[in-house]
């Protein structure tokens, strides 16, 4: 004997995929497992019970030797046939269109394809037989159809349900009994649980999609609940939702949805129940209302994920070549981007991949002058960003595609590429969530799951910055671009470190979005349109830089890079250190969350710094200085390799060829650390200050010079001995002290030390010698004769004798000169009172002054009738006015 089946709870789309079964197996008899729907029902008694079907507990079970099961391949779900499929002499052929499906029923034959309705599968099979269908046939077809895909509109539709609905509507299905059927009315008991659930609805958001839950408690029996589910969610216009109903002590679950970022069949599942993608439920009599609804919003935030779409991790716009050019041209482009493989473009569309493989092969047989056009490949997949992220899965994994281009839809021309690199990075996430030990460490799901760091936003940043990010979010969605937050200012967000510096990245044109957030403001935007960067100045002093997202590359090691309009990613993998590597998404429907390309976090975790790439410190040898500088601001240690990528940039004296300028401005922002040396240190270690000049900081005294500078701010920032001081230069005198002339003139010109900033160098390190030889060469002074000696000199030179000194005579005179001497120094005498007094203007004005100034230093007069006094007595002879 051969029975067909299908799931408990029959719908139209199991009654039609069971009578078009049995037009291949016509000897079978056709037994549902358990009830079928009421509207079902309606139909075939409306039609007089056209089909044959036997009641499951007339089967004799014993005797059956084929199972066919349709439209489900959940073992649990069809009744009192699940325990054919132990029996070995039972055959098993199944026909589904569930591609989802955790542990399929054992199938000695298998049609299983993704299809918006198991009828649709069968329609195909009867097609390719050659077989046709009654017009009553026909129409049951329809009817499954229109169920399982809510008339055609449902996101599990496919082309082939279209074109099965042609071929039953060609074969004489009956659109108006379809329409009369499909869009079952309710009665009154069915509308009143409608009315409480639409009143009890609430649309809540699990990770990123809204969903709908409703309850309503019965008192009294009403049959088919899933239709009152399905027209609540057309009512309200719903993507997804989930109808709790209490009845009869027992709570029904039904879930319905319009999207492929909710699977209801998997949800309900965790609760018991079964269904597909579009259409499930489940039972039980375990739990309350309250519990039921505890527990679905539970497994709603575990299952639930936004499915990825090719716009959201696409790369544009796309480095790619032209049909007509040559293979060493392509080969040219690859090297210049670091790139593998390219699309071959014919006027904007893409005709062809190449790989940096092909092209490296047909170098090696000289034919670096053919066209890349008859080399390339002609047969691959493309895609466009609507679609969503796991349909390129095949032509990746399968068809081995290293990148699929994105094309537009209407003109074909290319907008974008998804690499697999890409495919890896959204899978290593997925592993990361279900991983299970030993492996679970190594895919540190805290790390690797996308986080939405609003939050900490709102926890660290002061609401003014947090309202311009809002602003710069709505603004952004407005001009309809992609905008993140980037470098260090996301670094530090998540090491819990203050740093309000944004630096904004706009996926299109930088400069244009920075003048409409300008206007937003009233502010003033400075742009420089050779690298698509600008900087925002608002009216209260604050700024912002914004730039457009690049990609860069460089003509010869250390030079300045050529910027190219890219993508994100592309912008962030310019980036020198892979934590800096970090960005924020401002805006769209993931806005807020942190994009990490890069490990940037792990690397934030383990305390590393870490370079992007191989090349790193060749295209850009300023990124040893700065390793250098975040290593030791940051607590962390240079990673193992990137250390031996540094020193190897030092050794072939890549370091030698940054210019001057670079070289300086890096050097200053190391010394304006709060530690600075530690830098030093670190710099001497790696061979970076030889690369300044071979004699630097050789001597142990420099290193003594630079801890007793750091001794001394750290004794001013206690007793306040000055304002303001230069810290950064301090240190680097510093490090320059003790250098002969000849050297020094070479480390300034290394250094293209501007003009003013090399004759402060020379005056502050040749004061301060001259001061201490003074010094040292007279043991006793009076006080005016240090205010004297050191009046002339920077406040930086003076510190800086006292770090040379070590002498604790000299560093108290500088101390006293700061504290006592030099406030004291102040006159109340002008020049005006000289004139009243009788005295002629004229050089004697100096040197009454002096006179005044140093008596006021020596304590010998303390206001302005004292110094009255001292001029009629000195240079009037005694004369009162």
């Amino acid at each position: 004997m051969e029975i067909i089946t299908t799931h408990i709870s029959a719908d139209f789309d199991c009654v039609a995929a069971m009578v078009a079964t049995q037009k291949l197996y016509p000897d079978a008899h056709m037994a549902f497992s358990s009830s079928m729907e009421k509207s079902v029902q309606e139909y075939l008694h409306a039609f007089g019970n056209p089909f044959q079907f036997t009641r499951a507990k007339d089967v004799d079970l014993t005797k059956v030797t084929r199972l066919i099961v349709v439209d489900t391949q959940d073992a649990e779900r069809i009744g009192v046939f699940k325990s054919l499929l132990n029996n070995k002499n039972v055959e098993v052929h199944v026909y589904d269109h569930h591609m989802d499906v955790d542990q399929p029923l054992r199938a000695d034959q298998a049609v299983v394809r993704p299809r918006g309705s198991a009828a649709t599968v069968l329609c195909e099979e009867l097609a390719e037989r050659g077989i046709t269908l009654s017009a009553l046939e026909s129409t049951l077809v329809v009817l499954g159809i229109y169920q399982d895909t809510h008339s055609l509109m449902s996101s599990s539709t496919t082309p082939e349900d279209f074109y099965a609905v042609g071929r039953m509507v060609a074969q004489g299905a009956d659109l108006n009994i379809v329409a009369d059927f499909a869009e079952t009315r309710l009665n009154q008991e069915q509308r009143d649980v409608m009315k409480e659930l639409i009143v009890s609805l609430e649309v809540h958001n699990f990770n990123g999609v809204e969903i709908a839950l409703a309850q309503a408690t019965v008192d009294y029996y009403v049959g088919d609940l899933a239709v009152v589910v399905s027209r609540m969610m057309e009512l309200e216009n719903l993507k997804a939702v989930f109808g709790l109903v209490c009845l009869d002590h027992r709570v029904y679950v039904i879930g319905r949805s319009r999207t492929e970022e909710v699977n209801v069949g998997r949800v309900l599942s965790e609760l018991g129940g079964g269904g597909h993608t579009n259409a499930a439920s489940a039972s039980t009599r375990d739990l309350t209302p309250i519990q039921a609804r505890e527990k679905l919003i539970a497994v709603l935030n575990e299952k639930v994920e936004p499915l990825n779409r090719i716009q959201h991790v696409m790369h544009a716009p796309v480095v790619s070549v032209q049909n007509k050019n040559t293979i060493a041209e392509v080969e040219n482009v690859m090297t210049r981007f670091n790139l593998n493989t390219l699309p071959v473009l014919a006027n904007k569309k893409p005709v062809g991949l190449v790989t940096r493989q092909v092209v490296e092969k047909a170098i090696h047989h000289k034919l670096a002058k053919e066209r890349v056009e008859d080399f390339m490949a002609h047969e691959f997949s493309v895609t466009t960003p609507d679609a969503y992220f796991k349909t390129i899965v095949p032509s990746i994994i399968e068809a081995k595609q290293k990148l699929v281009p994105v094309v537009h839809p209407k003109t074909g021309h290319l907008v974008g590429i998804v690499s697999r690199g890409d495919l890896l990075r959204l899978l290593h996430q997925d592993m990361g969530r279900y991983a299970a030990e030993p492996y679970a460490p190594l895919l540190d799901k805290n790390d690797l799951l996308v986080k939405n760091v609003k939050s900490l936003m709102k926890e660290r940043l002061p609401k003014t910055m947090l309202t311009l990010l809002d602003n710069v979010s709505r603004l952004a969605d407005e001009t309809g671009l992609s905008v993140y937050v980037v470098g260090g200012f996301v670094r530090d967000l998540l090491l819990r470190i203050e740093n309000l510096d944004l630096d904004i990245v706009v996926e299109g044109n930088g400069i244009q979005f920075a003048r409409k957030l300008g206007k937003e403001y009233n502010g003033r935007v400075v742009g420089h349109e050779k690298f698509g960067t600008s900087v925002v100045l608002f009216p209260d002093g604050s700024k912002i830089d914004v730039a457009t997202a690049r990609m860069e590359y460089y003509q010869h090691p250390a030079a300045l890079p050529t910027v190219e309009m890219s993508s994100i990613k592309s912008d962030l993998f310019r980036r020198d250190f892979t934590f800096n590597a970090l960005a924020i998404k401002l805006n769209g429907k993931d806005a807020f969350t942190l994009i990490d390309y890069f490990n940037g976090q792990r690397d934030l975790k383990d305390g590393v710094v870490r370079v992007l790439h191989n090349l790193s410190f060749v295209e850009d040898p300023c990124r040893a200085f700065r390793a250098v500088r975040f290593e030791q601001r940051l607590g962390f240690h240079i990673g193992k390799q990137t250390e031996s990528f540094l020193k190897r940039a030092v050794d072939k004296k890549l370091v030698d060829k940054l210019s001057g300028t670079r070289l300086y401005n890096e050097l200053m922002h190391m010394l304006e650390e709060k530690t600075p040396i530690r830098c030093f240190q670190r710099m001497k270690e790696l061979g970076l200050l030889q690369t300044i000049h071979p004699r630097l900081m050789k001597n142990l005294r420099n290193m003594q010079v630079l801890e007793r500078i750091e001794e001394i701010f750290t004794l001013s920032n206690v007793i306040k001995l000055v304002e303001n001081p230069d810290a950064g230069f301090m240190y680097f005198l510093g490090m320059l002290y003790g250098l002969k002339a000849a050297d020094l003139n070479q480390v300034a010109h290394r250094l293209s030390l501007p003009a003013k900033i090399k004759k402060r160098v020379k005056e502050d390190i040749g004061n301060c010698e001259s001061v201490l030889k003074t010094l040292r060469r007279k043991r006793k002074c009076e006080p005016s004769d240090i205010y004297n000696l050191f009046a002339g000199l920077s406040t930086e030179a003076l510190l800086l004798v006292m770090a040379v000194s070590g002498d604790d005579r000299i560093n108290k005179h500088v101390l006293m000169y700061f504290t006592q001497y030099n406030p004291s120094a102040a006159l109340s005498l002008t020049g005006d009172d000289l004139i009243e007094m009788g005295i002629r203007p004229g050089p004697v004005f100096q040197t009454v002054f002096k006179a005044l100034r140093d008596a006021r230093i020596n304590g010998q007069v303390h206001n302005r009738d004292d110094e009255v006094a001292l001029v009629e007595k000195k240079f009037l002879n005694g004369r009162s006015r």
